[in-house]
């Protein structure tokens, strides 16, 4: 199967990437922290060589085309996952949820499901009934859900003051980044119905420049978290005392 030398290099490229990230995750054992993101960048090395090989051997066949749904079923689980790793890292900062950002970040998240469903069942190009009318509609869905879900939560985290750390912000900036480079991609397909390369290499080498970026980023050590002193550790406990103290009171004078 004769096969063009960008197709080579874009393949090549995508296994160097994800293997030199998953190398740095597990040196650097970020793979504790981020297991899912761990994952999915294994997961995506051995994607690229299973379906250039597949290609390869057979070029655009019903084998090749059942591998690469499956994967790409596969993929989008993993990207959901990576979603919640993410934002329960952002709303876990002492270990424990915080319930007000929980709540926002699940209500903006459902409404930016909904509105995704609607968006890309009125956008079917083509035979409306035909199998790859839904499936560009469902990759639509998909890139439209993880970038909603991405604002979603830097918009809770941002209206509640939760800042992560560097790494976690540095993933969730470079995840939004992609997110929206898919979102044009998937959105021109679906909305003529043809394939248009000037976007594909758009979501293309967006994607590996975040992953360098994420590859640089995670290598290097995270800064510390800047401590309080004890003088104001202890003025804030005191302060936090003297409130639930107050709030006992106010609380059986209501009572009564």
């Amino acid at each position: 199967m004769k096969v063009s030398l960008t197709a080579l290099i874009l393949w090549a490229a995508g296994f160097i990437v994800h293997a030199a990230l998953l190398t740095v995750l597990l040196w650097r054992g970020h793979w504790k922290r981020f297991p899912i993101f761990t994952v999915l960048m294994g997961y995506n090395a051995v994607r690229t060589v299973v379906l250039a090989s597949l290609y390869l051997q057979s070029g655009m066949s019903a084998d090749y085309a059942r591998a690469y749904w499956i994967a790409s079923y596969i993929d989008l689980a993993l990207q959901l996952g990576i979603v919640y790793e993410l934002a329960r890292l952002v709303f876990r900062p002492a270990g424990q949820w915080v319930q007000e950002g929980r709540k926002m970040f699940l209500l903006l998240g459902i409404l930016g499901a909904a509105a995704a469903a609607v968006i890309a069942g009125k956008m079917h190009p083509g035979n409306r009934h035909s199998l790859n009318s839904w499936l560009e509609a469902g990759n639509l869905f998909s890139a439209m859900l993880i970038l909603e879900l991405v604002a979603s939560m830097l918009f809770s985290s941002a209206r509640l003051g939760l800042v992560g750390t560097s790494h976690v912000t540095r993933l969730v900036q470079g995840w939004s980044i992609w997110a929206i480079a898919d979102l044009i991609a998937e959105g021109a397909f679906s909305y003529s119905g043809q394939s248009r390369p000037g976007f594909d290499y758009l979501r293309t080498g967006t994607y590996f420049c975040v992953t360098i970026y994420w590859i640089i980023t995670l290598w290097r050590p995270e800064p510390k978290r800047r401590t309080l002193s004890p003088e104001m550790q202890g003025y804030l406990d005191t302060l936090q005392g003297q409130l639930q103290s107050e709030l006992k009171r106010v609380s059986s004078i209501e009572k009564h």
